[in-house]
Parts: C-alpha cells; structure tokens; sequence
C-alpha cells in the first residue's frame, strides 16, 4: 500500500500522508516514501509548489513510536526523517504545510520544515522533543515564533491551539470550517505559481540566509543524528559548542558532515 498519495494541482503537488489508523505517525517506510514524493514533484516541469497534508483528520503524531526498531533501524530512521525536512526546506519549489488535527512532534517538524503553514480550525500543535529526550523544534521555532515563544513551545511542550499558532506566526492562514483546509492550501499554492518563479526562487535564497534557519537547522539535525548513533547517551557525544558563527556542532570527535 502506498503511504504517500501524489495528486496533481494544475501547477502545484499535494503530497497525502496515508496512515490515518496511525494518525499518520512516520514510519520509515512513510519517510522514504515521502523523500522520494517530494524529489519527484520538485523535478517534475511545471510544478510551482508542494503541498504536504495528512489524511484522515491528523497531519502527524510524529514518530511511530509502535515500529519495532533496532539500533541499526533507529539510525536509518533519523537519517531519513532529517534528509525529509531537508527537502522540504530546502526544495526547488515553495512548500506548504495543510495542517488538520493534531500535529506533533516529528509532524510539527516537517510543517515547521515548510515554507508556510495553513490550518483548519481544530488544529493544533507541540514540540514534545524535551520530554521525548531528543533536542528538536528549537531551530525552526526561533525563526518562526521569536526566542522567547520558541523557548515556550520546546521547553513546556504545550499544546499550541491553532489561534494561538496565527498569533505567533507558527500558521500564516486559517480555514473558515473543518475539512476546507485543502481549498485553502490550493489557493496560497495558486498565488505562489502566479509569481515569477526566478524571482521566487532567489526570495526564498535571500530569506533563508536573513533567517539563518539552514545553519541552524544543519547544526540541530547533526546533533539529533549524532544523538541517535549514540544510542541517545547524551554524555558519549559530549558537549555541544557553537562554532565561529556558522550555528556548527562540535561533539567530541564527532563534527558536521
């Protein structure tokens, strides 16, 4: 069965994760599914945005928490959910997170991953990477929400109300009524695919290098892989050290690759 739907939007992609009966949790067969989605709709002529969604009423509960894993497993997961976010942030092509449901962890991450985020009235979102004993979330959010709410979010682990998420500027746009957040989406990708797409593209350049994110992000996404080999021992990789500015990680003699 396939996990990831693809289905054509005059000029843009729309990307379905399809495990409702695990509220659509990344398993690592979604992931690699889901990379290999994403590789072909930003190479495909003609496309001008990527649309990721959820079926069923959930974006994402995050990791499978249920998929039986080894050390060897664990590794090969991290990678691809990291190389997953990558993409997304890193496409040729503007990306565009329709949130419904509940939207957690490693979920919240790729639509944080995205350049912008539409939501239906019931969603909702949390970063529960402190409790889960991984360090994700604070890359993306302080960018997005400023350091004090990114301190908020991460740290807590709340539940952010989708009110309060267009407040912050986690979510640009809201839907008028469940289940139209599809329309919606299709709409913001509509008015991206209106633009110059040369003009576009080197915007989105120019924002990420005003932003930072792509150092930050490399920085947090070495960190939770070098985590992971380690078997989540913190103390085996040692201390973390910012490096000259660059948001690079340094951990004994594990160092950015």
């Amino acid at each position: 069965m396939t996990l990831v739907a693809t289905t054509s939007w005059d000029r843009a992609r729309l990307l379905t994760l399809q495990r409702p009966q695990a509220r659509n949790a990344l398993s690592t067969e979604l992931l690699a599914e889901l990379l290999d989605a994403i590789g072909d709709a930003a190479g495909r002529q003609g496309v001008r945005a990527i649309v990721l969604a959820g079926e069923g009423g959930s974006f994402s509960a995050g990791a499978d928490v249920h998929e039986p894993l080894d050390h060897a497993g664990r590794v090969r997961w991290m990678e691809l959910f990291t190389a997953v976010g990558e993409a997304l942030a890193t496409s040729p092509v503007p990306t565009v997170a329709a949130v419904s449901g509940a939207c957690v962890g490693g979920g919240a991450e790729l639509a944080a991953a995205c350049d912008l985020r539409v939501a239906e009235p019931g969603a909702s979102f949390r970063f529960p990477g402190a409790a889960r004993g991984y360090p994700v979330g604070a890359a993306k959010l302080v960018g997005l929400v400023g350091l004090g709410t990114a301190k908020d979010l991460v740290l807590t682990g709340r539940t952010v109300e989708v009110d309060e998420a267009l407040r912050l500027g986690l979510v640009q746009r809201v839907a008028g009524e469940e289940g139209a957040v599809l329309g919606l989406a299709r709409t913001v990708a509509d008015e991206i695919a209106a633009g110059q797409p040369e003009a576009i593209h080197h915007l989105r350049r120019q924002l990420a290098t005003y932003s930072g994110a792509p150092d930050r992000v490399a920085a947090e996404h070495d960190l939770l892989r070098a985590l992971t080999e380690a078997g989540g021992d913190y103390d085996a990789i040692g201390s973390v050290e910012g490096r000259g500015g660059a948001g690079g990680f340094a951990a004994g003699n594990w160092v950015r690759r």
